[in-house]
């Protein structure tokens, strides 16, 4: 199958090796995959299963599997747990464990629930300890800004806490300011006891080895925890007694933390190595059409050629430590999960969150855990069962691998697959994703695209359902259909919401997925990080303005500025827009179409933006609201293929701002010198206009009404 044009440019700029293909790079995985099989017929049959599995995007491991194997020697798992206990030693023998794995290109997760807290007294030395916070900056620091992961990105890990923990709630607000503690994903570690203090309104202690530190009331400890999800998303929820009590190695210790996404609760020392099934794949029919239906056949067949991909890859990693390396061995413990699960629902033409969407959630994950279950039972008969069931009472028949299945985010690997992510509704049907360290990605889903091709209309069905219109409750059902169905592991799932939405609505969605059974929750409300982090840059814009203008004032527009002309390549013809520079910065804009779309209302907008650019309202503001901006005749062009460089005419005024903005040092010093040669058009020093050309076609210009016009009737170029 031919990857798409942003497949394409992820895996350049990540995955491939030089002057490799698509089709090289799943060559040398399944070839270094299959070097598992003893037999050399075994060899040739399984690299050829695991290749055309992941040539056709039926299925993909996890990113450093696709990035290393067959490529160099770094590590094949996506992400593992260390422990941390309260000593010198253990702190930083962890810290240093930690940047090994991110140079072999694995995230962490750990907890810091062991550390005494702030202020106690360390008897050893009779010092007074800095607390968990302080450790986690260092590993901030050093494990994000001066490691990068796997030499490609900065560090991914997790900080989780215990809700008991007499730190909790500086914890809680570790993360207020925005780009502290940048490179963690901050969880509270949530027990029964706790929620049950809640809702009963009850005082809760905080303890440190049995001792009480404070006691404090239960509910506004649980306020504090929803503050912090309100205003930026963190801290995320892990219910601890819920993943011990559902854990397939409880035997063996309790789990504390997760791997960055809280899809994979692990024990110390363990790692998730991790595959997703591409649902949407899994159709046969015309679904445009209606005549579509689950391939069950061919899901069962992927699933059995993935799950001993993925036991495979245990054997044949390398692993960044050697105790990563023996617990891993020991376990065995894979992720099977899917992707696309929301195209599939649009195949099915199933509309996401409703009943027949969660009773799909439910057939497809115990579908695929019963057969996975099934073949690592017969693996265990074949090249032997997981240490760990010699080793420990686990409850269950003895297989192959310790853990199974989990749902992943799968945020890089859907694009790969051009298909929807994890679990999770689509986001949009035209939006741009920044995911390439400032090369953002215009994405229009693949089954927009298929719609528009067949149906050739711009309307789509009610079936087609971004995550604006699912509810939060609708969210957390599909979470648990998938937790409580089929994943011995976790599901990493992000609610997410609309700007306005009530606090006390994330409290009850907190409840809810504890009530249904899920492992943890995130949620997200929309736009809360950008306007936290613009905040604070406006309030520094808006006060150095504020001696300038007063409210209601224009700023004055000097009688010639300067800018570039911009054209761009909307559905309905060209736009042309021209950011104009005074000496301090942009403070007008012209916008025109040529070849159709509505010529007044871009010019309506372009005298309305400049009423707001000279009113001192944010740039950046302007150039990210109007960015978000797409329109229907755009996203069919595109999905089309068609060479269209803008998601709407709003879009390109939007970007053509954020490309005269990188220049704007130019602009500002030219506009400066004509300001300061007081250079006027019309009388006084100039010769007129008889000899000026257009900047667009270099035509002759002409004056008529107060406005100069392009003599060129097809040009449309004007400036008043």
């Amino acid at each position: 199958m031919k990857v798409s044009k942003n497949a394409l440019k992820i895996l350049k700029k990540r995955y491939l090796a030089p002057d490799e293909t698509w089709e090289q790079l799943c060559e040398r995985v399944a070839r270094k995959v299959a070097g598992d099989e003893h037999q050399s017929k075994d060899r040739g049959k399984w690299e050829k299963k695991y290749k055309d599995m992941m040539l056709n995007l039926d299925f993909l491991p996890n990113s450093p599997t696709l990035r290393n194997f067959g490529r160099n020697e770094g590590c094949g798992s996506a992400c593992f747990v260390l422990p941390l206990e309260d000593s010198r030693r253990s702190i930083f023998k962890t810290l240093s464990d930690a940047v090994d794995v991110q140079a072999y290109g694995g995230g962490t997760g750990m907890s810091f629930s062991n550390l005494r807290p702030k202020g106690d007294r360390i008897h050893s030395t009779g010092g007074i300890a800095s607390g968990p916070l302080s450790f986690m900056e260092i590993f901030d620091f050093t494990i994000g800004d001066i490691i990068k992961q796997g030499g490609t990105r900065e560090g991914a890990n997790m900080g989780i806490l215990r809700v008991d923990h007499p730190d909790i709630e500086s914890f809680l607000v570790a993360k207020a300011i925005e780009g502290t503690l940048k490179n963690f994903n901050l969880s509270v570690g949530i027990t029964d006891a706790f929620i049950n203090a809640v809702k009963n309104d009850d005082d809760y202690d905080l303890v440190f080895e049995k001792n009480v530190y404070k006691t404090i009331s239960a509910s506004a400890l649980w306020e504090k925890i929803v503050d912090g999800a309100w205003a930026n998303g963190e801290p995320g929820i892990l219910f601890l007694d819920t993943i011990n009590r559902n854990n397939p190695l409880n035997s063996m210790g309790k789990i504390e933390a997760t791997n960055p996404c809280g899809e994979q609760p692990l024990l110390p020392y363990c790692s998730c190595n991790l595959g997703s099934i591409n649902l949407s794949q899994m159709i046969r029919g015309d679904w445009v059409e209606g005549g579509a239906e689950i391939d069950w056949e061919k899901l069962r067949q992927t699933v059995r050629t993935a799950l001993r991909f993925l036991d495979s890859v245990i054997s044949v990693n390398n692993y960044p430590i050697t105790k990563i390396e023996k617990m891993t061995l020991t376990t065995r413990q894979i992720g099977l999960g899917i992707m696309g699960f929301a195209d599939m629902c649009i195949k099915l033409h199933i509309r996401y969150g409703s009943d027949e969407c969660i009773d799909v959630a439910k057939n497809i994950m115990t579908d695929i855990y019963t057969v996975a279950s099934e073949i690592s039972v017969a693996l265990g008969k074949e090249k032997g069962v997981a240490p760990a069931y010699e080793e420990y009472p686990l409850s269950g028949p003895k297989r192959r691998n310790g853990t199974l299945t989990t749902v992943a985010p799968t945020g890089t690997l859907s694009l790969i697959g051009n298909c929807s992510s994890g679990c999770e509704p689509n986001f949009a049907f035209n939006y741009t994703k920044a995911c390439l360290e400032g090369d953002d990605l215009d994405i229009v889903p693949a089954v927009v695209g298929e719609w528009y091709k067949k149906k050739k209309t711009e309307l789509l069905p009610e079936f087609f359902v971004t995550t604006k219109d699912i509810s939060i409750e609708e969210h957390i059902m599909v979470q648990a259909a998938f937790q409580t169905n089929g994943v011995d592991s976790g599901v990493s799932k992000t609610i997410n919401a609309p700007y306005d939405t009530d606090k006390s609505e994330i409290s009850k969605a907190f409840f809810k997925a504890w009530e249904m059974g899920c492992k943890g929750i995130t949620f997200y409300r929309d736009g809360s990080r950008d306007v936290q982090a613009l905040t604070i840059r406006e309030e520094v814009i808006e006060a150095e303005k504020a001696d300038e203008l007063a409210r209601g004032e224009l700023k004055h527009r000097p009688r010639a500025t300067t800018g570039p002309s911009l054209k761009m390549k909307t559905a309905c013809g060209k736009l042309y827009v021209d950011p104009h520079f005074d000496k301090d910065g942009v403070v007008e804009i012209f916008i025109r179409t040529v070849g159709g779309g509505c010529a007044a209302n871009t010019k309506a907008l372009g005298i309305l933006l400049s009423y707001c650019l000279r009113a001192g309202v944010s740039l950046e503001k302007i150039i990210r609201s109007m960015k978000s901006i797409h329109c229907p005749a755009c996203t069919k062009a595109i999905s089309s293929g068609k060479d269209v460089e803008v998601n709407s005419c709003a879009a390109g005024m939007g970007k053509g701002l954020e490309v005269a903005i990188a220049y704007s040092d130019v602009y500002r010093k030219v506009a400066k010198r004509i300001e300061d040669a007081d250079i006027h058009f019309y009388g006084g020093r100039s010769t007129g206009i008889k000899n000026m050309i257009c900047p667009d076609c270099g035509a002759t210009v002409h004056r008529a009404e107060g406005c100069l016009l392009c003599s060129n009737m097809e040009c449309g170029w004007t400036r008043c």
